[in-house]
């Protein structure tokens, strides 16, 4: 079963059906955890019909001891092996354009820079625009900025960052940084805050 651990998932869907998107398209959540992050997204970028999607979902799980928010300290926050096993197997049998990582994002970030793979006509294509980025794994500021170095300069024209527990990091530099690289404010909820890309 899917389910979420957050709120405000309209804002995802609202935001998506706002765009424009085109034959291929790229879209990932930073942690997965039980998939309703990962399936909003997909349900949303469905409506549109693009030709070639794939959406990437990266989430080490394994009951690691990290540090979830700011000043928190490590803690073991019950991500578990069989939390992975129930909700990953979930969204294979449901969601062809489902392809999950079982990695840190910072290992993601190392090994897949260059784009990810997509088979067009029995033929490989390495495609690395993201049409939607859903930041909802370790929350600290330190690890948001990180994620967001990665992505502001793969993120496709009008694509879309959403930050989840925005509340609970340091907004001041996260949104200087967005603004910087011609990135809004699209929507904001309580709990999310979308930025999308103005160019």
């Amino acid at each position: 079963m899917i389910k979420g651990d957050s709120s405000e998932y309209n804002l995802i869907t609202d935001q998506i059906q706002k765009l424009q998107i085109g034959d291929v398209c790229l879209t990932c959540e930073i942690g997965l955890r039980e998939g309703l992050g990962t399936k909003t997204i997909i349900d949303a970028v469905r409506k549109q019909e693009p030709k070639f999607y794939k959406h990437i979902a990266i989430d080490p799980y394994g009951d690691l001891s990290y540090e979830h928010y700011d000043g928190e300290g490590y803690v073991v926050a019950g991500y578990t092996e069989e939390m992975k096993q129930r909700t990953v197997s979930h969204l294979y049998k449901v969601y062809p354009e489902f392809t999950f990582f079982h990695m840190t994002d910072d290992y993601f970030f190392d090994t897949m820079s260059q784009g990810h793979q997509f088979c067009i006509e029995n033929t490989l294509m390495l495609y690395g625009l993201y049409k939607v980025v859903h930041l909802d794994g370790p929350h600290t500021t330190k690890a948001v900025i990180n994620e967001l170095s990665f992505f502001i300069p793969r993120i496709d024209s009008k694509g879309l960052i959403i930050i989840d527990d925005y509340i609970d990091i340091k907004m001041g530099i996260v949104d200087m940084l967005l603004k910087t690289y011609n990135f809004n404010v699209a929507a904001k909820g309580d709990n999310k805050i979308v930025y999308q890309k103005e160019i």
